[in-house]
């Protein structure tokens, strides 16, 4: 049945309730949209990565402010991931094109030249491995992009979005959900630990691995994702920096069991063990981990599962990040996905003039499903073609892992090398991670192909020299801190549009 959308409830006040609060309230200014949190529910983890997604949505789609999202939320820039993964030392996924390119100067794209070293392949492996954030131009001034993500600490992330949401007239209440109240039509009310009862025409679910309405009370069949994602726990710790130098990226390295991540902070190193209790018990796993990083403090452990409810919206209950699925932190899609599942739902509500009915349902869900299909498939193909330690773990990721319809791309890169002119036809159009995703992990773990292209020796000749020059570039790039000074200056002025949503 129609139903008008007049009053909204958001359960849950981490980043995806005020995320989902802010963006539909910048949408729909007129929307009553309340916050219910409960305060004896922490915020998880210390620090977070993102991809470019998230700081387009706040700055391009939101409008937020940069200078004062920097003052509150402090972030780090983060160019991408340093995977210590495959046969080689490293090699760097990036968030701008770096095997997907094209030189003049070279008949092939840039993949057929990276069988031997993966590093200065592009700008941003340049500045990774110069520990730089922004090149100069030729006016010495910074180089800043759309690029850029970040590096977040939570707590100071959910701090900034909770300062915003009240400013744009969002109510954040706190109480405590004891029982859910439905019928044939979805839920009625919250009934909270006050006494009262909380209602509204549509529920907003942001209340993490628990999924309280549409988990549990509403019963959606979760799909899982184990066949492809072997990892159900982490071992999270950190320490305060010394004299390390911050790095303008994630780094994951290869564990016994799974992998570790290196999130950088100005004052503080966060990591973390990501494993599968399958292969390593709780406490192997964090001897394993202090053995690797004997600096760490204290440490937890955060258990998980993988996959997704087969329907995000459901009645007039639509769950936004962890309460509607959730794969695994390895390329730190989760806040991303949050601000695309906040867009798709305020842009619903514009769209409809704040009346559901049963397509707007079953398109969210369909564009839900695919999106979080495709982010499944994307990591399936880092297990499988990990060749770097032959444990059990990683022999049963590259002998049972299921990469779903990765399949198809993976066979076309085996015969054709790094090509890239059937893109359009093997990924979809809206394939998030695309075609210098995907060839940035095979090419990357060196996954072999059927050579279509010897490079003559003139053609190593113009490569190597593209790769000095890239080197040099990076060289006199501006480091972290060099970026920090400056852009903390009172002088300082963000460029315009510097993160305009592409496409």
């Amino acid at each position: 049945m129609d139903k008008r959308v007049d009053q909204l409830l958001i359960l849950g006040g981490g980043s995806a309730g005020f995320l989902a609060a802010i963006t539909i309230k910048y949408r729909l200014p007129e929307l009553p949209v309340t916050v219910l949190r409960s305060k004896e529910i922490g915020i998880i983890g210390v620090g977070e990565g993102t991809t470019v997604v998230t700081p387009q949505h706040l700055h391009d789609y939101l409008k937020l402010d940069l200078k004062s999202f920097y003052e509150v939320a402090d972030p780090q820039w983060k160019l991408g991931i340093r995977f210590l993964w495959g046969k080689r030392p490293f090699f760097d996924y990036a968030f701008s094109h770096q095997v997907d390119t094209k030189y003049a100067l070279l008949p092939k794209q840039t993949g057929y030249y990276c069988t031997g070293s993966f590093e200065y392949v592009g700008i941003p492996s340049g500045l990774m491995s110069q520990n730089k954030a922004f090149v100069k131009d030729p006016q010495g001034r910074p180089v800043i992009g759309g690029d850029l993500a970040y590096h977040i600490e939570n707590e100071n992330f959910v701090k900034f979005l909770e300062g915003f949401a009240e400013n744009l007239g969002v109510v954040v209440q706190d109480d405590t959900v004891e029982e859910v109240l439905q019928d044939e039509n979805g839920i009625t009310g919250l009934r909270l630990a006050s006494g009262r009862t909380a209602t509204a025409d549509l529920f907003i679910d942001c209340s993490g691995f628990g999924s309280v309405l549409l988990g549990q009370a509403l019963n959606e069949p979760f799909e899982s994702y184990s066949p492809t994602l072997f990892n159900d726990r982490a071992v999270v710790g950190g320490w305060q920096r010394t004299d390390e130098p911050i790095k303008p990226y994630t780094t994951a390295e290869t564990m016994d069991a799974g992998w570790c991540w290196q999130i950088e902070h100005e004052f503080r190193i966060n990591r973390g063990y990501v494993y599968s209790s399958a292969f390593i018990d709780d406490d192997a796993a964090e001897a394993e981990f202090r053995r690797k990083n004997p600096k760490v403090e204290k440490t937890r452990i955060v258990k998980f599962r993988t996959g997704r409810y087969e329907r995000g919206w459901v009645k007039n209950v639509v769950a936004i990040g962890n309460s509607s699925g959730f794969v695994e932190p390895l390329e730190a899609t989760s806040l991303g996905a949050i601000c695309v599942q906040c867009q798709m739902v305020a842009e619903s509500l514009v769209d409809c003039d704040r009346v559901l009915r049963p397509c707007l349902r079953n398109v969210f869900n369909k564009r839900n499903a695919a999106s979080w299909d495709q982010i499944r498939r994307f990591l399936g193909v880092h297990f499988k073609f990990n060749t770097r330690l032959e444990t059990p773990y990683w022999q049963a990721c590259r002998e049972k892992c299921d990469i779903q319809s990765a399949e198809e791309m993976v066979a076309y890169y085996r015969e054709m090398g790094p090509s890239v002119v059937w893109r359009k036809t093997l990924l979809d159009h809206n394939d998030q991670f695309g075609m210098e995703g995907y060839l940035t992990m095979l090419v990357g773990q060196q996954v072999p192909y059927e050579s279509t292209h010897t490079p003559s020796a003139q053609e190593w000749d113009h490569w190597h020299k593209i790769q000095q020059a890239i080197k040099n570039k990076a060289t006199a790039a501006y480091t972290v801190p060099e970026g920090l000074a400056l852009v903390r200056s009172p002088k300082w002025q963000w460029p315009a549009g510097i993160y305009k949503q592409m496409g």
